[in-house]
């Protein structure tokens, strides 16, 4: 009788364990951002949430098919990646908004538009490119830096929380560089960290305009953003 358990499917050669392993390692941890996103919802942060949202259903469904070994569902497995790759790119842009520190709702939307702007293009021109994936990320950067030396100050957020989210960070970026071989990265066990380390970042940089700790006591009186932090500059 032929031993199922071995016999290999996939890509990576691994058999059909090994496979669903990894559809909890990449796929599944992907739910670490569902905390995140109800978060941002709670602070009406309308462009974040449904960027968030976007990048959450095109980065599980592209790692699912990627881990069982499927080629198509609804779009093919490629066209989930490149998705994933536009909804990661963004959320990143828009976490610079954030650090950004706008306080004027209209720009801070306009600014999160152009990032998404610029980020369509430079998929479409290269989606493999590492170069078109870091490059949209580092405008927003410089942007963020800008306005910081323009204002003379270091942004108006939540300092406690912020130093979470970074400590975090460097974790996450640990992570991602040595999951950059996908073939010696076994069941892409590293790069599940990533999802995990940079949706527990999320979590507490996505709070910092809010002074107030999130908890589940107060989750429902906290006040949106709108009513706390906005204003015009």
């Amino acid at each position: 009788m032929t031993d199922i358990q071995n016999i290999v499917h996939s890509k990576y050669g691994y058999n059909q364990f090994e496979m669903f392993l990894m559809v909890l390692i990449t796929g599944i941890t992907n739910f670490v951002m569902i905390p995140v996103i109800i978060i941002i919802r709670k602070q009406r942060m309308d462009c974040q949430y449904y960027i968030s949202i976007f990048t959450f259903i095109t980065s599980f469904m592209y790692h699912t098919l990627e881990s069982v070994d499927c080629e198509y569902f609804i779009i093919e497995e490629g066209g989930w990646h490149r998705l994933d790759n536009i909804g990661s790119i963004v959320c990143f842009q828009m976490l610079f908004t954030q650090l950004s520190d706008f306080q004027n709702l209209h720009l801070e939307t306009m600014l999160n538009y152009f990032g998404l702007f610029i980020t369509f293009i430079a998929q479409a021109k290269s989606p493999w490119d590492l170069n078109y994936t870091v490059g949209p990320i580092l405008i927003q950067f410089l942007i963020c830096i800008f306005l910081i030396i323009k204002r003379r100050r270091l942004p108006k957020l939540n300092k406690k929380k912020m130093k979470k989210g970074l400590i975090i960070l460097l974790a996450a970026v640990v992570f991602f560089c040595i999951s950059q071989d996908e073939y010696k990265d076994y069941l892409r066990f590293y790069h599940g960290m990533w999802h995990t380390t940079v949706g527990l970042f999320s979590f507490y940089v996505w709070q910092s305009k809010c002074e107030i700790e999130f908890t589940l006591r107060n989750f429902y009186t906290i006040p949106t953003l709108k009513e706390s932090y906005y204003k015009e500059e």
